[in-house]
Formats: C-alpha cells, structure tokens, sequence
C-alpha cells in the first residue's frame, strides 16, 4: 500500500474535532438526575462539605464571558483598549440597518459595496498514486 492510500484510510478514523467517541446512557449519562448519587466525590469536596456543614451551599457563578474578554484570553489583544490614551473604551450604538451601515462607512471614506466571492475551487483529487497510475493518468519516472 502506498503511503497516500494509508494516510487517506487512517484519516477516515479520526473522529471530527470536539466530537466524544465514548456516550453515556441511563444513569450515566450528563444529565442524568441520579448521576450524583453514583459518582465518588473527590476527597478534597468531602472534606470542605463537612467543614460546612452549617452553611448553605453557594450556587455556582455565571460561565458567561464578554466577547472583549474572550478574544483578549484567545488572541492576547484588548480590544476595548483605546489606541490612542490607552483608556477603556465603551459600545455606544450597535447598527444593524443596512442604510445606516452604509451611511457611516461612506463616512469612513469605505467601500459600501460587498467584497467578490472567490470562484468555488474544484472537488480535490483524493485517488492515490496507485489508482492513478493503473488508470495510466501517471507516468512512471
């Protein structure tokens, strides 16, 4: 086998990005309401619930993230920095209307118009080597 042929038959096996190969049902599922009472607790949570005894449990905090604050930890850039002091800046307006978009970047001195679409490339050429030359598309050197 050629070594194309075997990269394109290992590819197949890689599972997409962010796509869990391993699922949990029943009981064992994420979601599942029962799932607390199955799963050993780490010796660190045992240890602070009998600390507390007395006191309520504290919700957990909000998971949500500006976008200024997630492009700063993805990218290292503060956007909401003004470039000139150095001072936060702040969201005025947020235009959504395509007049008034086109208004202020004709203010701008900007393009109004939609930048071209590239033309769709072609499909790729995924047959191997060996296909190819059995085809007699290749020429052996």
């Amino acid at each position: 086998m050629d070594p194309l042929s075997l990269l394109s038959r290992l590819a197949t096996a890689v599972p997409p990005p962010r796509l869990h190969t391993v699922r949990y049902a029943g009981i064992l599922a994420p979601a599942s309401k029962l799932r607390p009472q199955i799963i050993p607790s780490s010796p660190v949570a045992a240890e602070q619930v009998g600390d507390r005894s007395e006191e309520p449990a504290k919700r957990a905090g909000s998971r949500y993230r500006p976008w200024a604050e997630l492009l700063k930890r993805c990218f290292a850039v503060d956007v909401l920095a003004c470039p000139r002091c150095g001072e936060r800046m702040r969201l005025v307006a947020l235009v959504t209307e395509a007049a008034s978009v086109r208004r202020f970047l004709r203010g701008l001195g900007e393009s109004t118009d939609a930048p071209a679409r590239a033309p769709a490339r072609g499909p790729p050429y995924w047959r191997s080597r060996v296909l190819r030359r059995a085809a007699g598309e290749v020429s052996v050197a």
